[in-house]
C-alpha cells in the first residue's frame, strides 16, 4: 500500500496540472467575456427601449398639448353658435351663421400612435385608451363636417327669406332643430376632451416620461 500510495503521488505529480489550470483560465475568460456581452447587449438593448419610449412618450405631450390649444380655439367659434341657439330659444329669430369649426387633430393622434417607428414601445394602456378613444373622435370629426355644410347650406336661404327657419311662433321649423342639439353635442365633446387631455392624458404621459428617464 506504501508503494502504491507512492506510485499514486507520483502519477499526480507529473499530471499537468499548469497545463489544465491554464486551459481552465482561459474557459473562464471566454465564458465570462460572453456572459458579460449578453448582460452588455441587454442593458444596452434596455436603454434603447427606454430612450425610445421616452421619445414616445415626449412626442404624445406635445402632441396633446397642442390639440388642447386647438380645443381652446374651437371653443371660442362654439360659443358664438351657442349665443345664437339662446338667442332662438328666446323667440329672437337670429340668422344661423355658417360654421367653420376644424377638428384636425385626429390625424395627428393617429399617425402618432400608428405610423410611427416607435409603435413597439407604446405602453399597452395607451394604446387602448387611443384604440377606445379613436371611433368617438372619427364619430365628432363627420359630424363636424355635417354641421358645416349644413350651415353653408343654410346661408343662401336664409338670405333669400328671413323667415325661413321659423313658424309663426318664432320657434325653428322642424327640419332645423338639428342646429341647437348638434352646437351642443360638438361643444360637450370639446369641454369632455379638454378636460380628459388636461387631468389625465398629459399627467399621465408625463408620469410615465419621468420615470423612465
Amino acid at each position: 500500500m506504501n508503494i502504491g500510495f507512492k506510485s499514486l503521488l507520483t502519477s499526480l505529480g507529473n499530471f499537468p496540472w499548469q497545463t489544465v489550470a491554464r486551459y481552465f483560465g482561459e474557459f473562464a475568460i471566454v465564458f465570462v467575456g460572453v456572459y458579460l456581452a449578453f448582460v452588455l447587449t441587454d442593458y444596452q438593448e434596455e436603454l434603447r427601449e427606454r430612450e425610445v419610449r421616452v421619445r414616445y412618450y415626449d412626442s404624445l405631450i406635445k402632441e396633446f398639448r397642442s390639440l388642447v390649444g386647438h380645443l381652446d380655439v374651437e371653443e371660442q367659434k362654439l360659443l358664438k353658435h351657442l349665443a345664437v341657439v339662446d338667442e332662438i330659444e328666446q323667440g329672437l329669430k337670429p340668422i344661423i351663421p355658417v360654421s367653420d369649426l376644424q377638428f384636425w387633430f385626429r390625424d395627428g393622434i393617429v399617425n402618432v400612435a400608428f405610423e410611427g417607428r416607435n409603435f413597439e414601445a407604446l405602453d399597452t394602456g395607451i394604446l387602448s385608451a387611443i384604440v377606445t378613444g379613436r371611433p368617438a373622435i372619427e364619430a365628432i370629426d363627420k359630424q363636424v363636417d355635417v354641421f358645416n355644410l349644413l350651415t353653408a347650406e343654410l346661408l343662401p336661404i336664409q338670405m333669400a327669406d328671413e323667415d325661413c327657419c321659423y313658424d309663426e311662433a318664432g320657434s325653428l321649423v322642424p327640419l332645423l332643430e338639428w342646429y341647437p342639439r348638434i352646437t351642443r353635442e360638438i361643444y360637450g365633446f370639446n369641454r369632455q376632451l379638454r378636460m380628459v387631455l388636461i387631468e389625465k392624458a398629459i399627467p399621465d404621459l408625463e408620469e410615465f416620461k419621468q420615470a423612465l428617464e
